[in-house]
């Protein structure tokens, strides 16, 4: 397989330096450590022959950093703990683990160790990925391509701690794509770049050691059991929406089967969110529950999923949105990125007809709207308000949306993917905008949240004025959003024991 002309890798394995003639021994290379076969297998290979990637043979100029979500297969931090651990303490490699200090970024990031002679890998930190989408009963999703969990919970906490750390000093960071990955590598170093550029100086120099010597994803897994004598699984988080990707079906749920609680806790997560969207499941619209009880063999998965169910504090969620028209071409052609003065064209799109007889003057369309000159609008962005009506047992609370039913007239529907029961009070109509509103029970947690200006429009929309049921509390009084301003802190923590604590 020959490679892109942004890499250039030997002619044949042995025959040269898996190190690029554009690259010398830098001042510090900084290993992004996944606990995958991947950065496994290049952390084997810079501690078998340092030199030939360019590091000095000390390994001094090497930092391992590893960023910590919360949600790590236990069996992947056992795999590093065992095999790989004492090696970097033989070796007296630096190794540093950092994770979010909390939900906004001006939480910063916590350094839970920096340390030559590593104990273990931290399972976790002040603020998990799971919290985050629990306070928010969700799943992970993309947004425009993107994963934002990663980018949240990895790639800006390494940021951060870069920036810290070096300054204005320039270091070579690694990263485990293997051959099979050159797209996603010439991506990561379009991007670097384009931060180089617009920072006016080298902030980094991407390097990926595995596509520079060859190794496709099976050569990488070989060279990790010859290396540290244990197959390695893969390393991702037990609610990743890419757990198809990330492993086989059968290994996943073979996964799963071996960690019944961790399963427990995805599939009642998952609930949640398909309570709240019905089409946000963990791939979509398709879900782990609906997967899991395919055949027989994930009985015990269920049953430990039935029993947390049944022993979980439940709530009643009013869960009322607003759906918004899209923006048009024109408006975003005439208004930029921000419409602040609206036409009807803004948000309904000129018919052909119109365009012929209105045509574009000198600023922005100047028709007035006749009937025949308006096109039907696009859904646009979702407004959610969530607010608890109710907390108890699960029999309370589904005999609290039973009741509500009758006494409002509400209709009893089963979602179409979920199979779950809501009672509807509004239903989300053809045109944009429109609303719609529910009752649903699900495990309690979420928290209640709402914009600013939503009842205002919701009122607008519909004539009804707040909700249904009375929520249990008011609404958090919204606060000023705190700002970094400049680098987020960076906060140390001392583990005492089994306790971690924050200075």
């Amino acid at each position: 397989m020959s490679a892109p002309a942004l890499f250039s890798l030997p002619d044949a394995p042995g025959a040269a330096p898996a190190v690029p003639a554009t690259f010398g021994p830098s001042g510090i290379t900084v290993l992004s450590y996944g606990l995958g076969a991947d950065s496994t297998a290049i952390l084997g290979q810079f501690l078998a022959h340092p030199e030939r990637y360019g590091l000095r043979r000390d390994l001094s100029d090497l930092v391992v950093v590893h960023a910590v979500t919360g949600d790590e297969w236990p069996d992947s931090l056992d795999y590093v703990n065992r095999l790989v651990l004492p090696l970097l303490r033989a070796a007296r490699v630096r190794l540093v683990q950092i994770a979010r200090g909390g939900p906004e970024d001006a939480d910063g990031v916590v350094i839970l160790d920096d340390s030559r002679q590593p104990r273990r890998i931290h399972a976790e930190g002040p603020w998990r990925l799971s919290d985050e989408l629990r306070a928010a009963g969700t799943v992970p999703q993309m947004a425009s391509g993107r994963r934002t969990c990663s980018i949240r919970f990895k790639g800006w906490c390494l940021d951060a701690w870069a920036a810290a750390e070096f300054g204005g000093r320039w270091f070579r960071r690694v990263i485990g794509y293997h051959e099979g990955e050159i797209g996603r590598a010439e991506k990561d170093s379009r991007i670097q770049e384009q931060l180089n550029r617009e920072a006016g100086r080298t902030v980094c120099e991407p390097h990926y050691p595995l596509i520079y010597d060859g190794l496709d994803r099976a050569a990488v897994e070989a060279y990790v059991l010859e290396r540290f004598g244990e197959p390695i699984r893969k390393s991702y988080c037990a609610m990743c929406p890419f757990s198809g990707v990330c492993a086989s079906r059968g290994a996943h749920e073979e996964r799963l089967r071996a960690h019944p609680r961790i399963a427990a806790d995805v599939l009642r997560m998952e609930y949640v969110s398909q309570a709240l969207n019905e089409r946000v499941a963990l791939y979509g619209t398709a879900s782990l529950r609906g997967r899991l009880t395919e055949g027989g063999q994930n009985r015990a998965v269920m049953d430990a999923f039935a029993r947390s169910l049944e022993v979980a504090p439940h709530a009643v969620y009013e869960v009322r949105r607003i759906y918004h028209a899209a923006r048009t071409a024109d408006c975003r052609k005439w208004h930029g990125s921000s419409c602040r003065s609206p036409r009807w064209w803004c948000r309904q799109a000129r018919t052909e007809q119109c365009k012929r007889a209105h045509p574009v003057g000198q600023f922005e369309p100047w028709c007035s709207g006749h009937d025949e000159c308006r096109g039907e609008a696009k859904k646009g962005q979702a407004w959610r308000s969530v607010r608890t009506v109710y907390e108890g047992d699960r029999a309370g609370a589904e005999a609290y949306v039973q009741a509500m039913a009758t006494e409002h007239g509400m209709s009893l529907e089963r979602g179409e993917h979920s199979g779950m029961e809501r009672a509807h009070y509004l239903a989300e109509g053809d045109a944009f905008p429109t609303t719609s509103a529910y009752l649903v029970t699900a495990p309690a947690g979420v928290h209640d949240k709402q914009r600013p200006k939503f009842e205002e429009r919701f009122t607008a929309l519909t004539g009804r004025d707040g909700t249904v049921g009375v929520p249990v509390r008011e609404l958090p009084k919204p606060k000023p959003r705190r700002r970094v301003g400049g680098a987020p802190p960076l906060r140390r923590a001392r583990t005492i024991g089994t306790v971690t604590l924050l200075s």
